[in-house]
């Protein structure tokens, strides 16, 4: 019996481990606040974007680099909001983020790599480089979005 006992600990130990680590996506303890928060981080991304386009279009570099390393921190936190569960409310994230959560953060952590080449080149002030990476940026999020994402409804 305490073999028992302990074999389970062990792998009760194991897949709390496996799941802080990443490897399996955690379970939503308020699914609700926690679809709200990623809502809200997508939406702060959004913004974010918008002003890295506007601003290195304009050459602005100082608010580049802003704008850059909030989609950055941002985009680091999404797989963390985004347990299992968390798909109620008005929410796009589709099921097959579970199924595939370790693809999902591969993309995730591809679009923070982006992100940091937009720094970068906003950093030495090189408007080409940053249009060319704010280009890398925009495909990454676009890779991650089609196949985790439901397309928008058009009204």
């Amino acid at each position: 019996m305490r073999g028992l006992r302990l074999g389970r600990g062990l792998l009760g130990a194991a897949v709390l481990a496996a799941s802080a680590g990443g490897l399996l996506p955690a379970r939503a303890a308020d699914p609700a606040k926690v679809q709200k928060e990623r809502l809200d981080t997508m939406k702060a991304i959004n913004q974010a974007m918008r002003e890295i386009k506007v601003w290195s279009g304009k050459g602005d570099f100082a608010k580049v680099l802003p704008a850059a390393t909030k989609v950055a921190e941002l985009t680091a936190k999404i797989p963390g909001l985004s347990p299992e569960g968390s798909n109620v409310g008005k929410t796009r994230i589709k099921p097959e983020v579970w199924k595939n959560f370790a693809h999902f953060k591969e993309l995730t952590e591809k679009s923070v790599q982006e992100a940091h080449k937009v720094i970068q080149a906003a950093q030495k002030k090189d408007r080409p480089a940053v249009l060319k990476a704010f280009s890398g940026l925009a495909n990454s999020c676009t890779a991650c979005h089609e196949p985790y994402r439901v397309p928008k409804k058009e009204d």
